[in-house]
């Protein structure tokens, strides 16, 4: 269990690992390059927390939101290019705001209602989307092989990490303080770990520069 945990842990570093191969970790044009960044950073929290010392949760919890919204605007601005910009950035105001209003929630003692209140709103905004990539996708006559676009692994992996935990992150509360919170946070590692083997063959996927 512990292996599979580091494993996990690790994956992270995998997608900017293989960007840097490919020479595009500074390559900003690519839409997930600053999502690839989160998500290593993440990486570097995650093990210091867990393998080095421990690290009040509280304030990463309450960073790594804006972190994300960061990086899924800037990856969805430059998918859609000059489509659906005004309503994204209408959206990515509106996550900005309920990100500002979230710290009347937060301490660093209690803090998974804040969590659970951007996570859920930044949900909305990926469902969004990934919705709204697969509907412009099937509208052309002829439809690209999806196994060859990296952007498709990626959508992929945004939809099923960010739709399987909506419930665990909206109810956090709740399962914090019930008897099946370690079965439930395994939803998340899970998650976690999906979103990581889509990522890597997404950015496996790129062209070289």
């Amino acid at each position: 269990m512990e292996l599979f945990v580091d494993i996990i842990l690790f994956s992270g570093f995998i997608p900017l690992i293989i960007l840097v191969f490919k020479k595009k970790a500074l390559d900003f044009k690519e839409p997930i390059v600053p999502f690839i960044w989160i998500t290593a950073i993440a990486s570097i929290y995650e093990i210091l927390n867990t393998k080095v010392f421990l690290v009040n949760a509280a304030y990463w919890f309450q960073i790594y939101p804006l972190l994300e919204i960061i990086g899924l605007y800037f990856f969805f601005s430059k998918v859609f290019k000059e489509k659906h910009q005004s309503i994204i950035k209408l959206l990515v105001i509106i996550l900005l705001i309920i990100y500002s209003s979230s710290f009347l929630l937060w301490n660093s003692y209690i803090n998974l209602q804040s969590h659970s209140l951007n996570k859920f709103f930044i949900t909305l905004f990926v469902l969004f989307g990934c919705f709204t990539w697969f509907k412009n996708l099937f509208k052309n006559i002829e439809v690209e092989n999806l196994w060859s676009l990296p952007n498709f692994y990626f959508i992929s992996a945004f939809f099923m990490y960010y739709s399987s935990t909506i419930l665990l992150f909206s109810l956090g509360n709740f399962i914090y303080s019930s008897k099946e919170m370690f079965d439930l946070w395994w939803v998340n590692v899970l998650a976690t770990l999906i979103l990581r083997i889509l990522l890597t063959i997404g950015t496996w996927k790129m062209k070289f520069k």
